[in-house]
């Protein structure tokens, strides 16, 4: 429980975060996607669970800020989150290669299903002007900060959820009497 409320309160940070000073900071005219980042991360880290929790709860704050129809941005979190929590069984804590990628994965996924059902169901066929102006630039963007937030992320992990995980010694080997 305690994992969910703190996932709760580093969603409304990245979302704030997102929404006011990223804007600031656009390179080539997009900002970095802070809550696919936290949305792959959970799911990397924690599981599915995790995954669709954050995916569901990031997805309705950008539904209320940005579509005019409730449920896009639920249904492309949620099913980032899903896909990203089933690589969690990949997931090694000192290895960046995973999270990195798969943050990379989720936000080539997200902006090309949002292409596909914002955009390509209306019969704007524009892909390469949309993948050259938007996505490419996104994409680098998001996981060069996503790298940032993500070593942020797994030093809160640590800090607040100290492995208690110590080695057992092997008890001693009896030799049976006969």
């Amino acid at each position: 429980m305690k994992r969910y409320i703190s996932m709760f309160l580093l969603i409304i940070i990245c979302f704030l975060l997102q929404t006011t000073l990223f804007q600031k900071l656009k390179l080539a005219n997009v900002s970095p996607n802070l809550l696919i980042v936290l949305v792959s991360s959970a799911g990397v880290m924690y599981g599915r669970g995790a995954g669709i929790y954050s995916g569901i709860l990031s997805g309705i704050l950008c539904d209320f800020l940005y579509s005019n129809i409730i449920g896009v941005y639920i249904l492309i979190y949620v099913i980032a989150g899903y896909i990203c929590g089933i690589a969690h069984k990949l997931y090694y804590k000192d290895d960046m290669a995973v999270p990195v990628f798969i943050i990379a994965a989720s936000d080539l996924f997200a902006n090309m299903l949002f292409y596909i059902i914002c955009f390509l169901l209306r019969g704007r066929l524009g892909i390469l002007g949309y993948m050259r102006d938007i996505i490419l630039p996104e994409l680098v963007y998001t996981v060069i900060v996503g790298i940032l937030i993500y070593r942020i992320l797994y030093w809160l992990e640590e800090k607040m959820y100290p492995s208690d995980e110590v080695p057992l010694e092997s008890p001693p080997v009896q030799e049976e009497e006969i």
